[in-house]
């Protein structure tokens, strides 16, 4: 059996460095070990018991040997071994180190084999000059001025992989500059290691020679030259540059007998040729997403983003550019281009109806119906039309000896909503910056909600907004809303709620009926479509609000006989994912502050901040934590609390998960987690209603609470996860002994988490759809 690979590595690599490059080549080391545990190989040891059922091939027996719960015995391979070496060898030649000595020996002991890769990386070349070797004086000037983008300079750190970016970059830049059929297969490289300074005396060899291995001695980082060259190979015209002669657009094509059907209504639009069966689509909403216009030079960029462009419009099933040179056009303009569509579902009617468990509810249901047409007014606008309506209800099994008519309502909700989606920027002028690959988007919104909080209120809420959204590039997007509008009114107040509102000067200033009018801006980066996304990806969403500025000014000079709101507001979400092959490690920050400013003493009721539940601090349940330090012993077991909220936020979560096991052949993954969540909410102004609620530095640590806990995710076919997570609280903010760690119940096995009485009190089941976050 293979015991052990053992890697001994002399590189000129600084530790970091070193470390990196010890891992990716143990990654090359093709025969592996069985894992080990104090010495004992226990995955193999329960392989051996059944190990004649995991040679069948059934995939309900062998799902332990996929998940790897059971191994095989590694049995020790000299062949595997040297191809191991010599991909050790090939890996350090493609990173720049031409030299490098790997020896692979094996040590037998028994029955068990030790495997040692001795490797000797020898001095990495670092790159010393770059010339270009091309004939073509067009091509070289276009080459010569591209340099600055290249990562092949002189002293950086030489690796095969930079020829071949280098070789795409040079055969892009030709083609984005008219050379249609350039391609990589005519860029060259000529990688020179010999120091010409070592060969200073040509007259004689011998001293040549001597200069040469003196020199390499003394040189830790000998240098190379490098020589680009661009040739036509075998096609002459590789070398000439290319016009666009002649643009077909097909918006409804449906064979290739289209091409020459004469019935076909045709119709030329900035010198684009629309053919089509039916009017779907106006000519200049295609036309705006086209860059190939005749008379432009080819340009391979601009070709990628017609086929992106078209795509994002969602009013085709598919999107096939063709291009080709064309006889009959002027040699001078000989490329013929052609733009195939197929036109999608123009209409989209969809119903969902959910059933959910909630924190503050037993049981609640939600039923929605979604209309939507992709190509309103046959502009390529999206227009969405959405009606939903949901209760939630409780559940008192001392009502009543019939289980259903124990269940009670606790609240009820109905809202109408429909956007706009606009395939462009709709501004009296277009700004330099908003450049043709940005993906503008502009959306108008309007909405109604009707929320009904039995034995508390009745609140309607209308919205709407004018927003802006476009992507600055593969990770960077931006939302701009000038104009955002809330009007709350409160047609119904309960008699008993009306009396709270009385003696709580926070609530009755966050549940009064307000009009909010405001703007903000939001950005978003995500790198999870990115090279390096199989090892880690972050995410970052940061929005800046602010309401009443406008109003105010209006105030000032004619007096508006309304409330309205006036606050600035922040919001942040940080996180990053660290991925191994059968685990994450999962951060998160949370980040809100609001800060009501003038008439306002706090943030109006749909824009504070609550935690606890399944998406945040999962050792207490929704609005049953805060704010600050506060405590009300009577709302903990309340079914209902609607005062828990504040103007600030913060929280952070950290959360371990792994794999487990797969059931019924890969169709459910069963994965788990083990989570840590901390935070708070807070005030921004003291209130007598809530002592300890004001955010103050001196006593943030006491405020801080956290929760630990465990959960199990059912991944049911990639479609969706069922998440069950257990959180119990082990740092309460209201509890100021201990500065509220929960040191004595943890210690006292008998009162803590081993008793019935303690977890009823301290422990909470959340079941949720996908991950927290």
């Amino acid at each position: 059996m293979l015991r052990k690979n053992g890697l001994n590595i002399k590189s000129d690599q600084g530790i970091t460095r070193r470390g990196e490059l010890s891992d990716q080549i143990g990654s090359l080391v093709i025969q592996k070990p069985n894992l080990y545990f104090l010495g004992m190989p226990y995955k193999v040891w329960l392989y051996n018991l059944r190990y004649r059922h995991y040679n069948k091939d059934t995939g309900a027996v062998n799902f332990q040997l996929k998940n790897k719960t059971v191994e095989r015995p590694v049995i020790y391979d000299s062949l595997l071994r040297r191809r191991s070496a010599i991909n050790i060898k090939s890996f350090l030649f493609n990173r720049g180190y031409f030299y490098a000595q790997v020896k692979d020996t094996v040590r037998l002991s028994g029955k068990k084999a030790f495997v040692s890769y001795n490797i000797n990386t020898g001095s990495k070349y670092l790159v010393g000059s770059i010339t270009l070797d091309i004939q073509d004086s067009s091509i070289k000037k276009l080459v010569e001025d591209g340099m600055g983008d290249t990562k092949l300079k002189s002293g950086a750190p030489f690796a095969m992989t930079m020829t071949e970016e280098e070789r795409s970059r040079i055969a892009n830049l030709l083609r984005n500059n008219g050379y249609y059929k350039i391609t990589q297969e005519n860029v060259h490289f000529v990688i020179d290691t010999v120091n010409k300074s070592f060969l200073r005396d040509v007259e004689n060899p011998f001293e040549s020679a001597i200069n040469f291995v003196a020199l390499q001695k003394n040189t830790r980082k000998p240098t190379l030259d490098v020589r680009i060259s661009v040739t036509p190979e075998e096609d002459p015209n590789s070398f000439r540059r290319y016009r666009i002669g002649k643009v077909q657009i097909f918006p409804d094509f449906i064979d290739r007998s289209d091409i020459r059907d004469t019935t076909m209504t045709q119709v030329m639009v900035d010198s684009m040729i629309f053919r089509y069966h039916n009017y779907y689509v106006r000519e200049h909403v295609l036309a705006s997403q086209n860059y190939m216009h005749v008379g432009d030079y080819y340009s391979q960029a601009n070709y990628d983003l017609t086929v992106t462009k078209m795509n994002e419009l969602g009013l085709f099933q598919y999107v096939r550019p063709v291009i080709f040179e064309d006889t009959s056009l002027p040699p001078d303009r000989s490329l013929h281009y052609i733009i195939i569509l197929n036109p999608t579902k123009r209409y989209d009617y969809g119903t969902n109806f959910e059933v959910s468990n909630g924190s503050n509810y037993v049981l609640g249901n939600n039923v929605s119906i979604t209309y939507r047409n992709r190509n309103w007014l046959r502009g390529g606008n999206q227009f969405t039309l959405s009606l939903s309506a949901g209760v939630e209800m409780g559940y008192n099994d001392h009502i009543s000896d019939n289980f259903f008519k124990n269940f009670y309502l606790i609240s009820k909700n109905a809202g109408i909503s429909s956007t706009v989606t606009f395939p462009k920027f709709i501004v009296p002028f277009k700004p330099a910056w908003m450049r043709k690959f940005n993906q503008p988007r502009t959306i108008l919104g309007i909405g109604y909600n009707l929320l009904d909080r039995l034995d508390y209120f009745t609140l309607n809420n209308i919205v709407a907004n004018y927003t802006y959204s476009w992507s600055q590039n593969a990770t960077n997007t931006w939302d701009l809303t000038p104009a955002f509008i809330n009007i709350l009114s409160l047609p119904h107040i309960a008699d008993s709620f009306q009396k709270r509102l009385a003696t709580n000067e926070f609530l009755k200033n966050s549940y009064r009926e307000n009009f909010i009018e405001g703007e903000n801006v939001g950005f978003t980066f995500s790198n999870l479509n990115g090279p390096n996304a199989s090892r880690g990806y972050s995410y970052l969403k940061a929005n800046v609000e602010e309401a009443g500025a406008v109003l105010s000014g209006i105030n000032g000079i004619k007096s508006i006989g309304f409330n309205y709101s006036q606050y600035v507001k922040f919001d942040l979400d940080a996180r990053h994912y660290f991925r191994r092959p059968n685990s994450t490690v999962a951060l998160r920050f949370l980040a809100g502050v609001g800060v009501p400013y003038d008439k306002s003493s706090t943030l109006p009721y749909v824009k504070q901040y609550f935690v606890g539940g399944a998406y945040s601090i999962r050792g207490w349940r929704v609005r049953q934590l805060g704010p600050g330090s506060y405590y009300d012993s009577t709302a903990v077991k309340s079914t209902n609390p609607i005062d828990r909220v504040g103007d600030i936020r913060f929280e952070a979560n950290a959360e371990y998960r792994f794999n487990m096991i797969q059931l019924f052949s890969g169709a459910i993954h069963l994965n788990g987690a083990l989570f840590v969540d901390a935070g708070n909410i807070w005030l921004a102004r003291t209130s007598s209603s809530y002592p300890g609620g004001e955010l103050a530095l001196d006593k943030l640590g006491q405020d801080i609470a956290m929760s630990a806990g465990a959960g199990v995710r059912a991944d049911i076919g990639g479609l969706f996860i069922v998440r069950v997570d257990a959180g119990v609280p082990v740092k309460k903010p209201y509890i100021h002994e201990h500065s509220g760690w929960i040191i004595r119940e943890v210690s006292q096995l008998d009162k803590s988490i081993f008793n019935s009485s303690w977890r009823s009190d301290n422990m909470v089941l959340n079941i949720a759809i996908g991950y927290p976050f």
